[in-house]
């Protein structure tokens, strides 16, 4: 049934309520020492803009495919204008309040070589002012009926007070819709009515005023009693506690429900926004009527995913349907780097935007070989990241004739997916990867035994300011002399 949501993501109407924040990140590298002070010269190379707070979380329900709109305070500044810009491309509908006094929220964040140098934050925490209060309450009323389920999005920026809180919560209730509160501060009473609120391990810590030993053997029993008691003073009916490395466990207030999922295995870069992705993922598969017990297993999965990538980052559909997937085939967890075009030029413009250099190759790869390996370990020497794209089975026999490919594209796909050099691989149909080449505009270009006059997609990478590398050949490998012995 998963399966199929995530297919049909498309159909779920979210409103989200929250603190909006803009995320800016400036790539460069850091070569030397300044001679004034010992600190790090930074060289800027580029930078982008992208959502960030309640925006991450409209981010990540875009990714996913389904409708939204935002309700929140900006600044009367350009920040508000380019977070609109971003809003509007991501689909969502933008009802705001001005402030004169509060600024939009903006963090840049310096990035070196794929690594966080420094984050320098623009920001003043001020409650709302009575005028602004009345008018996105207003709002609320005037749009909540068209939208399946509510989520908010609480940084302690100043929107959440007591009053609007509450008053946003009765206004939702009377429209029969379901709120989920990604929470914050000491006290959740005023989330009184909520349908479920989302705290991490250390969040439930402060609200309850104990510290829980996650090595304990009665670690998640002490955690559900505490949830559970937070629930019932709180007059909220259900909570998922993240937990970290732990993973995350959902418990209703009478305590008739409680399931605990560990975490999904995925090697960790960066945490940030995994709890606007776990919460997407919620909203979506609730709106579209998924259990709370699958809906919570699904979240999971796509936290898995999002905690592999640098920086705040959303999931697709895709990666979270090849993700579901490897729980039929535990043995191929890597399948996940086998990506569809879309997702990978996705991808590929998270990687660029981290500060890091993508490099492409191609080619049939019918019979894995030394040969190969050399190309792959000389490629991955010029990038940071190797996307590396394959002949599909009918590009393979136009190419090579009726007796190949000897292996199918998804077996080729899966034993290049489980090399560590390569960090993403994707099928192609067309007798040329120039498409792939075009879509995916990779820093660095890598191919055996072309010259550039010889080599289209090369010329086309080098048109833009790339770089084109011609790999060294491994003589005596050859995927036709391999196969001819076979035959014999």
């Amino acid at each position: 049934m998963a399966e199929n949501v995530v297919e049909d993501f498309s159909r779920a109407r979210i409103l989200v309520v929250g603190d909006l924040m803009l995320d800016r990140f400036v790539s460069g590298r850091v070569d030397r020492i300044s001679p004034e002070a010992p600190v790090p010269v930074f060289r800027w190379e580029s930078e982008r803009e992208m959502l960030g707070g309640a925006g991450n979380v409209i981010a990540n329900l875009h990714a996913l495919g389904a409708h939204t709109a935002l309700v929140c305070r900006v600044g009367d500044d350009a920040e508000a204008l380019r977070a609109g810009e971003l809003l509007r491309a991501a689909g969502a509908e933008l009802v705001a309040v001005r402030s004169a006094a509060v600024p939009t929220i903006r963090k840049t964040r310096f990035v070196a070589s794929g690594h966080h140098v420094l984050r320098m934050d623009r920001e003043k925490v001020a409650p709302l002012a009575a005028a602004e209060e009345a008018e996105l309450l207003g709002a609320i009323e005037r749009i909540v009926s068209g939208y399946d389920l509510v989520v908010f999005s609480d940084y302690a920026k100043g929107l959440f007070s007591t009053s609007f809180t509450t008053k946003a919560l009765a206004i939702c209730r009377a429209a029969e819709r379901r709120v989920f509160v990604d929470p914050k501060g000491r006290d959740y009473r005023k989330y009184g009515g909520a349908t479920l609120v989302k705290p991490n391990l250390k969040e439930l810590e402060t609200v309850c005023g104990v510290r829980f030993d996650s090595a304990a053997p009665d670690f998640l029993d002490a955690v559900v009693r505490c949830a559970q008691k937070m629930l019932a003073v709180c007059n909220i009916e259900r909570a998922v506690v993240t937990l970290s490395e732990k993973g995350m466990v959902y418990v209703s207030r009478d305590g008739s429900d409680t399931t605990y999922l560990p975490t999904e295995g995925r090697e960790v870069c960066d945490v940030s926004g995994a709890g606007d992705t776990t919460m997407s993922v919620l909203a979506a598969a609730r709106a579209l009527g998924v259990t709370f017990p699958r809906a919570m297993e699904m979240a999971n999965f796509a936290a898995g995913i999002v905690v592999g990538k640098v920086g705040t980052a959303v999931v697709t559909p895709g990666e979270l349907k090849a993700a579901m997937d490897d729980r039929r085939s535990p043995a191929l967890p890597f399948a996940r780097k086998v990506f569809s075009r879309a997702d990978l030029s996705a991808q590929a413009k998270i990687w660029k935007g981290e500060g890091l250099k993508v490099g492409f190759t191609n080619g049939c790869f019918d019979c894995l070989h030394c040969g190969h390996l050399s190309s792959l370990h000389e490629a991955k020497e010029h990038c940071d990241r190797l996307i590396v794209a394959i002949n599909s089975d009918a590009s393979v026999r136009r190419l090579k004739g009726p007796s190949r490919p000897i292996q199918d594209e998804r077996t080729r796909s899966l034993v290049l997916a489980g090399l560590e050099l390569v960090d993403a691989v994707v099928l192609f149909d067309e007798d040329t990867a120039l498409p792939v080449v075009e879509e995916i505009r990779p820093d660095v270009i890598a191919k055996e035994g072309y010259t550039i006059d010889r080599w289209p997609e090369a010329r086309f990478v080098i048109g833009y300011g790339g770089k084109a590398v011609t790999l060294k050949r491994v003589e005596g490998y050859s995927t036709s002399s391999m196969a001819e012995r076979m035959r014999k």
